[in-house]
């Protein structure tokens, strides 16, 4: 199997095949799943999950680079960032994708040390997640560059709104806002909790760290 994938690498790293070799090897069928949803996008994790796996980590090859395999930087791809006219949304979703990148690639790292298949199912359900995540951050940022105006679907454009609500309101309005915003909290967890619709998970977590920050900093506002 080692001289299989030495020889996938020397031939140009082909994503199917490399799924296929993947699937040979065992890998959780999450992580197929994963792979398999956003194929060009994952190249590397790909390469070097077969690489770890099968111990070619630090040998040289002669690999062909894949057409538009290198990543470009944010602001190459999206270069309305850090114009004055961008959002500020726009711009707080763009440093989260780059803190989602580096979570992502952790989670890759643990899922190759992971043992148990509990590990194992935990860990793709992560990286599920922060390919939704990222898909959702890159959508809002590819309609930017196409049209000029935000899509406004992310989470984190609610969550600007409120906090821009909050500066208006009373000491007795920010105790009964408060009080709601536990309140969706509270049915944020539930939702989770009852296991139903787990492809809506990413978007639930992002609503809830973003309820979390406004209680924060309605708290503050009271102190």
């Amino acid at each position: 199997m080692r001289d299989k994938v030495i020889d996938w690498l020397r031939d140009g790293a082909d994503v199917g095949e490399g799924i296929r070799l993947l699937e040979a090897a065992g890998a959780p069928a999450l992580a197929s799943r994963l792979f398999r949803l956003a194929p060009a996008a994952n190249r590397r994790a790909l390469e070097g999950w077969l690489r770890r796996r099968f111990g070619v980590d630090g040998e040289r090859l002669a690999v062909r680079p894949a057409a538009g395999a290198a990543a470009r930087p944010l602001r190459d791809e999206f270069p309305f960032l850090g114009s004055p006219g961008c959002p500020v949304e726009l711009e707080a979703l763009a440093s989260r994708k780059i803190s989602r990148y580096h979570a992502y690639v952790a989670a890759h790292a643990r899922l190759r040390d992971s043992v148990s298949p509990e590990e194992r199912a935990a860990t793709c359900g992560e990286l599920l997640d922060g390919y939704l995540e990222n898909r959702l951050i890159w959508e809002e940022l590819d309609h930017y560059r196409l049209h000029g105006a935000p899509l406004g679907r992310h989470p984190i454009f609610a969550e600007f709104r409120r906090r821009g609500e909050l500066l208006k309101l009373s000491v007795k309005e920010l105790c009964e806002r408060r009080r709601r915003v536990e309140g969706n909290i509270w049915r944020t967890k539930s939702e989770m909790a009852r296991g139903d619709k787990p492809h809506l998970d990413a978007i639930r977590r992002e609503r809830l760290d973003g309820y979390r920050r406004e209680l924060a900093e309605i708290d503050r506002l009271l102190e």
